[in-house]
């Protein structure tokens, strides 16, 4: 299992955060994911077949900021 931390920008509310939980815990692969909007932060534990990349697109395709 791997696991990433992936700096985002734009969340703002918890809504935000449960917004990214939802959006990433239905990619087939994502076993746990948890956004911090305070720190910036998702962090997401997925199974080594899911790309990192699908996992920040997912995010930048619901209107945050995927730091590089």
């Amino acid at each position: 299992m791997n696991q990433a931390t992936i700096i985002t920008r734009g969340m703002n509310c918890d809504g935000c955060e449960s917004r990214i939980e939802k959006a990433l815990a239905q990619l087939e692969g994502v076993r746990r994911v948890k956004a911090d909007n305070r720190a910036g932060r998702v962090e997401v534990a997925f199974d080594q077949e899911l790309d990192e990349a699908l996992i920040q697109r997912r995010i930048e395709e619901l209107g945050y900021e995927v730091a590089k």
